[in-house]
């Protein structure tokens, strides 16, 4: 950031430099040619004058009175001409002053906010804001919002803000801001399935009608996008439909790599009732005791009731938020001991087993359901290697996502 502002100070100098020193060392410069820069003006302005009279744009009485005053300008500046030309003015020193002045007044955080300081200053609040800083985060993100509501064309900052909403798992905000770029970018499939995931999310991980057109578009565009074929094949297999949910499977394991492929390889194997061989490397935790010990206490200031529901899950870190395994309390419950295990998994394929690197969340819905609200409180552990023995890991909530 101090970098920056070094940039932009001298670029200011240097701009100042460019206006006042024509006028520093031309400031006892004669005026011999300005009689003929004046008479030549004068020339071209009568022919524009009688090509007007010529075309009917003007009267001759118009005509008559235009020319009397140019000429009257003339004789003006011949008369001026005779005298020494006093280039010593503070006006433009002022002038060029000014003008520094007003370039920081409309590309600053004040004024008109014309420029694209704020938006940079905002681009960096967020870039630098640790997962835990989520109520400064948010706030930022707010200010983020704010501002591009005056810049509906500021693509990039629309993508930052829809991408911020996306990681706050505020995904209602991020289907919109995803939505604000889909009508500018309607062949982008990167974009289309950033859509399709933000709604799938925001809609409880069901497929409603509008999450099975946003996937289904997305798939259009780009047919082997594997969160897109997991969405479809989830949904198949919560449907009954073991088949449509293997095939697609298929197709996105042929272009799977590392961990996502072992991930497909593991769900078709558990769907088509084959047995997988399990081969534990030296050193690591066997993925069929992963099982994370969690601590939850209620911190001062919270303002809840005792029946508010209490949501604790796991969650893939820097992966899809669907919990990987999941308990639901009250604060009456609290402080309390919660045990995550494999078996808690929503769905085959997406529990601890699955994931090397985890994160906890714990937070309070004063509306009893799982989506996030402004309202709730709610608290975020660091990553977690499953790989490594573990102790118990306390988790104290205390701060709204608001």
């Amino acid at each position: 950031m101090l970098t920056f502002w070094i940039v932009a100070i001298a670029f200011c100098f240097v701009a100042f430099g460019f206006v006042v020193a024509p006028m520093w060392f031309g400031r006892n410069a004669g005026n011999t040619n300005r009689m003929g820069l004046n008479v030549s003006l004068y020339r071209d302005r009568i022919a524009e004058l009688e090509e007007s009279l010529s075309t009917g744009e003007i009267s001759g009485e118009e005509f008559a009175q235009l020319e009397k005053e140019l000429q009257l300008v003339l004789l003006s500046d011949a008369g001026d001409e005779l005298e020494p030309v006093r280039t010593e003015s503070r006006i433009p020193a002022v002038a060029a002053g000014f003008v520094v002045l007003l370039s920081v007044a409309l590309y600053g955080d004040f004024g008109f906010s014309l420029g694209s300081i704020n938006d940079f200053l905002l681009t960096e609040e967020i870039q630098v804001a640790t997962p835990h800083d989520v109520s400064e985060m948010r706030a930022t993100v707010e200010k983020l919002a704010q501002s591009l509501r005056q810049q509906p064309d500021n693509d990039r900052g629309w993508f930052l803000l829809a991408q911020s909403w996306r990681n706050l798992s505020e995904f209602e905000q991020a289907s919109r801001a995803f939505h604000h770029l889909i009508k500018k970018f309607p062949q982008d499939a990167g974009l289309a399935a950033f859509y399709a995931e933000s709604v799938f999310f925001a809609d409880g991980q069901r497929f409603s009608p509008r999450v099975q057109t946003a996937v289904e578009q997305a798939l259009a565009l780009d047919p082997n996008n594997l969160q897109m074929l997991e969405f479809s094949a989830m949904h198949a297999y919560r449907q009954g439909d073991t088949e449509t949910a293997v095939a697609l499977f298929r197709r996105a394991l042929k272009t799977a790599e590392g961990e996502r492929a072992t991930l497909l390889q593991q769900a078709i194997t558990r769907l088509t009732g084959e047995r997988p061989k399990m081969v534990e490397a030296p050193g690591r935790v066997a993925t069929a005791g992963r099982v994370l010990k969690v601590l939850v206490e209620l911190g001062s200031g919270v303002e809840a009731g005792p029946n508010d529901a209490v949501y604790v899950y796991a969650r893939a870190f820097g992966g899809p938020p669907m919990p990987l395994a999941v308990q639901r309390l009250t604060v009456a419950n609290l402080p309390t001991l919660v045990t995550l295990t494999p078996a808690q998994a929503m769905m085959q394929g997406m529990s601890l087993n699955d994931f090397d690197r985890v994160q906890l969340v714990a937070r309070i819905s004063e509306t009893g359901i799982a989506n996030a609200s402004p309202d709730d409180y709610e608290v975020f552990s660091s990553e977690i290697d499953m790989t490594q023995e573990r102790e118990v890991i306390k988790l104290v909530i205390s701060e709204r996502r608001g």
